[in-house]
């Protein structure tokens, strides 16, 4: 398939996993911080979300420029500040549909012109500030029902291979980085282990797959090395290696290109890791260099797939077109 399908599909993916996560994240984290009373404690309890989304920065620059009264929650959800704010990563996604309109079904055209044309409105702005809650599932259920269409009204090829793809990397990212939270809080209670299996929708998954308390070994054990939960690292991996091998045809054990490599040198990693392993490394160093080779693993799926070959570079480009945003799709 062209390169910049697949790339525009790629990004479509990966741009509502990304929203349906930071909506998640933003509806425990609110949760957590009913009780705080004072705006300045209110920040301080959403550090952790700004710390999981590397965005600590990027909030206190617009809060030089949209002022004080700015709360970390609507900051994740609409701030045009805000490079990843779920807003924003909406309507990414929507310009990528449009670019691959007749690789999509009618109903996923529907579905995210939809909710694209809410977020943008100020009907998505009085919903937050009356019922937070309300806003925060709608996002996850409109991502649910779009994986939902994707899987049941196109055709399985390699278009739907890169959808996966990237649903798969970035899921695995913000599985690790939600976990990440838990070395920022130092010493973690057991409200705020609940708290981020919760960020993850797999309290009751935990729940069922370990049947004792919620302990530090056990949570960190579910979210990076289960098998059977689908937001593990394990898991997102074991596909993200399956789907990789579909679209260049190799089979399993074997690789043709580096990102095959590496992602099964992950995979591999994993399968033969443990709870002492992450413990003889550090929590948040094994899980800063996880997230490292992802990053690897998206550039290697760039390269090979997406960017054009050096005897090709000199050939007119076929859409001058191109948003500032778009070019730089690659670095985020």
């Amino acid at each position: 398939m062209l390169s910049r399908v697949a790339d525009s599909l790629y990004w479509l993916s990966r741009y509502l996993e990304r929203a349906e996560n930071l909506a998640r994240l933003v509806d425990v984290n609110r949760h957590d911080t009913l009780d705080t009373s004072s705006a300045s404690d209110s920040d301080e309890a959403w550090r952790p979300l700004l710390y999981a989304t590397c965005t600590e920065d990027t909030f206190a620059t617009a809060k030089e420029k949209q002022g004080a009264s700015l709360e970390v929650g609507s900051f994740i959800m609409f701030s045009e500040h805000n490079p990843d704010s779920i807003r924003k990563c909406i309507a990414y996604a929507r310009e990528n549909a449009r670019m691959v309109r007749d690789q999509i079904s009618e109903e996923m055209w529907l579905e995210l012109n939809r909710i694209h044309l809410f977020m943008q409105s100020s009907e998505a702005e009085y919903l937050w500030s009356r019922d937070p809650e309300a806003l925060c599932r709608e996002v996850i259920k409109f991502s649910l029902l779009f994986q939902g269409l994707t899987d049941a009204t196109i055709l399985h090829d390699d278009g739907w291979q890169f959808v996966q793809l990237s649903k798969f990397i970035e899921r695995a990212d913000k599985t690790s980085r939600i976990l990440d939270i838990l070395t920022y809080l130092k010493n973690p209670e057991k409200t705020e282990l609940a708290s981020v299996l919760r960020s993850c929708s797999g309290f009751s998954a935990f729940r069922a797959e370990f049947r004792g308390e919620i302990t530090l070994p056990n949570v960190i054990t579910f979210l990076l090395f289960s098998q059977s939960f689908p937001r593990s690292v394990r898991f997102c991996m074991r596909r993200l290696d399956s789907v990789l091998h579909s679209i260049s045809g190799m089979p399993i054990g074997a690789f043709s290109n580096e990102a095959e490599r590496l992602a099964g040198s992950v995979l591999a990693q994993l399968n033969f890791s443990s709870i002492d392993t992450v413990w003889e490394v550090g929590l948040h160093e094994y899980i800063d260099e996880l997230q490292t080779r992802l990053n690897e693993i998206g550039q290697c799926v760039y390269e090979t797939y997406v960017k054009v070959p050096s005897e090709l570079q000199n050939v007119k480009p076929w859409d001058h077109s191109i948003m500032p945003w778009q070019q730089q799709q690659q670095q985020q």
